[in-house]
């Protein structure tokens, strides 16, 4: 996606991508940021539900005042439900952050003739998680740090990165453990054979889905580059080279 949107940019003879274009992606970005959220305190909600009757918990719906056990197939809804918006979470955080790498490379455009670090100045325009700069071991990645760390801040930093990657994962472990175990409760139980298999097959299309948007967008896949030409000139191929 950067690869494109910045041949795109060279591209742009005409002024397309100029200030108006860069702070319509910034509002979409925010955007693309909010529908995310309010999908992670769904997925929070349905795990949580699913948590609660797979540990036999029992409540009364408020209002209509039917005890949660008395749904029929309650816990094979909440499976499905949770797969769903676990997939739709997934869906929403790559959305977001594509429109974050194409902010990025508005503002590596606008900083390049100054030789300063475009994280900064991107910061100023949208959402930035300044403690995945701060531990990470080269603060500019895009140029030479001005103070070189020691020993001490390399195995702090190291250690700090190890419990951010832990607690991240925290979120697609739990809700991958509560998918495995309502899915063994679904095949333990008396439902009708076809119906299990349907359930359970979908369901594992859904979350293996999931999964591969997030992690696919660090797999270091490598494409054919065709060099754009003159009007009706041909396309040309050249090395590969990697995303």
């Amino acid at each position: 996606m950067n690869m494109t949107f910045d041949t795109e940019l060279n591209l742009d003879k005409n002024g397309v991508f100029g200030r108006e274009t860069y702070e319509n992606y910034i509002e979409r970005h925010r955007e693309a940021v909010q529908k995310q959220d309010q999908l992670i305190r769904g997925l929070f909600t349905q795990n949580a539900l699913l948590f609660l009757i797979l540990n036999g918990q029992n409540w009364t719906l408020p209002i209509i005042g039917v005890q949660i056990s008395a749904i029929p197939a309650i816990q094979e809804i909440l499976l499905f439900s949770a797969s769903m918006a676990f997939y739709f979470m997934c869906a929403a955080f790559v959305t977001s952050q594509c429109y974050g790498g194409i902010i990025d490379q508005f503002g590596n455009r606008i900083v390049d003739s100054n030789l300063i670090d475009p994280d900064f100045f991107n910061a100023s325009r949208k959402h930035y998680d300044f403690f995945l700069k701060l531990y990470r071991p080269k603060l500019n990645i895009w140029g030479e740090d001005f103070y070189q760390h020691k020993k001490g801040f390399s195995v702090f930093s190291g250690l700090m990165n190890i419990i951010m990657i832990a607690v991240v994962l925290l979120l697609p472990v739990t809700h991958l453990a509560l998918i495995g175990s309502a899915s063994w409760q679904v095949y333990s139980s008396d439902w009708n054979a076809y119906a299990k298999w349907f359930l359970l097959l979908t369901t594992a299309i859904i979350n293996f889905g999931g999964l591969a948007m997030v992690f696919g967008m660090n797999k270091d896949f490598t494409f054919k580059m065709i060099e754009p030409q003159s009007d009706g000139e041909p396309l040309e191929q050249n090395s590969d080279n990697p995303e």
